[in-house]
């Protein structure tokens, strides 16, 4: 069996344990792979409807089903590779014993794994950046990467109409602050939009915010029996569990910092920034992989339905052998009006 042929790698990679990233993992639910190369969905704006009032005799009257239409969204190509070149299997590597080192075929084996690893983590950062924005924004700008570079525009650009924001008239920070009763209204829009709040997500700064609030900390139930489960979970990626709500929801602190498109390191939250919606609110799709494997007369094209592709191949003029991940994700929400982003500080 050709241990580097795409159905083997294939093979490998549905073995690996993937990396878990906190938003993507609470607010986003995955699809299986579709056919199509652009993700069809129902796109709604929440609405509370009252049945209409009639005269006895009249019969009925017509309601309006809730307005949503049908759009279409395009698929983001995520394709990380990485090079083994001579001189990456002649040398000992990191770590590596100094006698009885291995030969330069054990090493090229070692190190697609390492680079399958890393890349599907890259990867799977790029998923998470996508849910961040989508959550923050209710929009998805992703730009693309030419043989010359980043793309000036971005290329894959979906506005939601996103509306549910929330400043409350003190900051949570502040003397006076009613935590409590900005909750209470938090909670409101996104009722009032059709949605739920099973879970609140907070930036560093709003937690400290919360646990000053001598008020506000008398109501707040700080066990939680999953609370060891989560932390478990997401150990060293920045989630502490602040504590559960008189309304008996989770609510959780987010930190840590991402590398931007742009160079720029950015807080995962914004200071400031209050996330409450529901779990699995946003829904992922990925489209398909089409690569050509072969080269010459034996090229074709090969397309694949599954969330991630690899693919090896190799340059007899440089002694290089390149290895590629593929994988076209696009993340829509299921009601635009389910959640709410307040800036509290």
């Amino acid at each position: 069996m050709d241990i580097y042929s795409t159905r083997a790698q294939l093979a490998a990679i549905e073995l690996q344990e993937r990396i878990y990233t906190f938003l993507y993992d609470t607010f986003a639910h995955e699809n299986a792979p579709v056919e199509d190369d652009k993700a069809i969905y129902d796109y709604r704006k929440g609405t509370e409807r009252m049945a209409p009032v009639v005269h006895p005799g009249a019969g009925g009257v017509v309601m309006p089903r809730d307005g949503y239409q049908t759009r279409e969204i395009g698929f983001a190509t995520i394709a990380p590779e990485r090079i083994i070149e001579n001189s990456d299997l002649l040398g000992r590597a990191f770590g590596e014993r100094i006698l009885g080192a291995m030969t330069p075929e054990e090493r090229e084996r070692k190190m697609l794994a390492k680079d399958q690893i890393e890349m599907r983590q890259a990867i799977q950062r790029r998923r998470e950046h996508m849910v961040r924005q989508v959550l923050l924004t209710g929009k998805l700008n992703l730009f693309e990467y030419t043989n010359e570079g980043r793309s000036i525009n971005p290329t894959l650009v979906a506005d939601y109409g996103f509306t549910n924001k929330f400043t409350p008239i003190t900051a949570w920070n502040q003397a006076g602050a009613t935590i409590n009763d900005d909750m209470k209204a938090i909670y409101d829009i996104a009722y009032e939009g059709g949605g739920n709040v099973d879970i609140i997500v907070v930036s560093p700064d709003v937690a400290n915010a919360i646990l000053a609030d001598d008020a506000y900390l008398k109501l707040l139930d700080i066990r939680n029996a999953d609370a060891g489960k989560i932390n478990a979970k997401y150990l060293d990626k920045g989630v502490r569990f602040v504590g559960k709500n008189i309304d008996g929801v989770d609510i959780y602190s987010l930190s840590g910092k991402f590398l931007d498109d742009d160079g720029q390191r950015k807080d995962m939250l914004p200071p400031g920034t209050l996330i409450a919606g529901y779990r699995g609110m946003l829904e992922v799709y990925h489209g398909p992989v089409t690569q050509v494997e072969k080269e010459d007369a034996e090229a074709q094209h090969k397309t694949y339905i599954k969330k991630e592709v690899p693919l090896r191949y190799g340059s007899i003029a440089t002694n290089a052998i390149k290895n590629r991940i593929t994988s076209r994700p696009t993340v829509v929400p299921r009601n635009v009006d389910g959640w709410v982003v307040a800036d509290v500080l």
